[in-house]
């Protein structure tokens, strides 16, 4: 029960209105919320049928029976932008300068269109946090819509990378923050495309500072990009530690490749779903994961995954000394996640949306799509482990002998 109580409990706390306590209970996940979007019944069908703009709306937005009026809402997602259950971004001070819910200025509303077990998402980012990466808080929500109350399903709610998330999560929001954009038919992983600064424009969009001159924004992400390809293998650590802490990089690798997240930062398709924030005053740069409903995809993904397709990942895995430190950061999340909390909370969230998804009119999944999907999500986190050990005992059977089990589980 503890051990539940430490997975559930709020990480980064945003300061309330006078009219809500927090929006802790919004995000961390400890309860099924209901959120209700108050629209006009024309609007939300023009947002259907448009929903590859992105087109805003206004809307009322109600929560806990507190309302924020006059937000705007637009579809929102790429791969999943969909016109029968469509992801939402609800902005609050889009017509209202300065409103927001409790300090945020906006939150995500995500479809879980690829995702049959509403889970993926949601403990990925769960498991980036309680290793200490800075990742959205998630949790799961019922949606209603319009003046009848009409359900819309269940919906998976994530706080932006943003402002508000710099502030709670770093003490700053006065650095560069940038969403990466995959564009179609690449695979890019670090390499350097030459002194164009163009190039990095639509592949890198400024969340921040984004009136300031190309070379402003873009000159140290060039910057970046040179310094990685540069850096010898032997000594990344150093070489870097001016644009990257390649400790920090090591862990969000290991993290992603133990949850078998095929379309992060050595994914598929080359590096994805990212934002990159460049601390304020500093080139130190730090990559924040998005968008992680691609993991829990094999059992038996090796840690070597599409490694040689990112450069930085690439040099990481050839030198011995860093590939240990990622192997050892492996065995460090299969000893956090083997104690069995990993599983205990995939099993509880699924027990708490499991009626709503049932009743959920606008799924693509049957009901034993959802519970056949869960039921992998709860054996993944049971046998992930033993199947990296292997793996490791294999590489580097050195790593296994005499380890601490010191990790301990940290809050939401």
């Amino acid at each position: 029960m503890l051990l539940l109580l430490a997975f559930c409990a709020s990480g980064a706390r945003v300061a309330a209105q006078s009219s809500v306590a927090s929006v802790d209970s919004l995000l961390d996940g400890s309860a099924l919320n209901d959120v209700w979007i108050h629209i006009n019944a024309r609007d939300w069908e023009d947002l259907h049928t448009h929903y590859p703009d992105d087109t805003y709306y206004p809307v009322d937005f109600e929560w806990q029976g507190v309302k924020v009026r006059n937000s705007g809402i637009r579809v929102r997602g790429n791969a999943t932008r969909v016109d029968h259950k469509p992801s939402l971004r609800i902005d609050f001070n889009h017509y209202v300068d300065g409103q927001d819910l409790s300090g945020l200025k906006a939150i995500v509303i995500n479809n879980s269109w690829h995702d049959p077990s509403f889970l993926r998402d949601d403990l990925s980012m769960l498991l980036f946090r309680t290793i200490g990466i800075p990742a959205p808080r998630q949790a799961h929500a019922r949606l209603y819509v319009g003046p009848n109350r009409e359900y819309a399903g269940v919906y998976v709610i994530s706080e932006e990378v943003s402002k508000t998330f710099l502030t709670a999560n770093f003490g700053e929001d006065n650095g560069y923050l940038y969403e990466f954009h995959h564009q179609d038919g690449e695979t890019y992983g670090f390499q350097d495309p030459g002194p164009d600064l163009a190039w990095y424009i639509p592949r890198f969009g400024p969340k921040t500072h984004d009136t300031e001159s190309v070379a402003a924004l873009y000159m140290p992400i060039r910057n970046l990009v040179q310094a990685v390809n540069d850096a010898p293998q032997s000594d990344l650590q150093a070489r870097l530690s001016d644009y990257l802490d390649v400790n920090t990089f090591i862990t969000e690798l290991a993290v992603q490749n133990f949850l078998a997240q095929t379309d992060g930062l050595v994914g598929g398709v080359g590096m994805n779903n990212f934002y990159l924030y460049r601390f304020a005053n500093k080139r130190v740069s730090m990559l924040i994961p998005w968008d992680q409903d691609n993991s829990f995809s094999m059992m038996d993904m090796p840690p070597s995954w599409n490694m040689n397709t990112n450069v930085l990942a690439g040099k990481i895995w050839d030198e011995p000394k860093y590939r240990n430190a990622y192997l050892s950061k492996l065995l460090d999340i299969a000893d956090l996640v083997g104690r069995g909390g990993f599983e205990q909370e995939a099993a509880r969230e699924y027990a708490q949306i499991r009626d709503a998804v049932y009743q959920d009119p606008l799924t693509p999944y049957s009901r034993d799509d959802f519970d056949q999907a869960t039921a992998l999500v709860r054996q993944f986190a049971r046998e992930r482990g033993s199947v990296i050990r292997q793996y490791v005992a294999t590489l580097a059977p050195e790593l296994l002998n005499g380890r601490s089990q010191s990790l301990s589980l940290r809050g939401r």
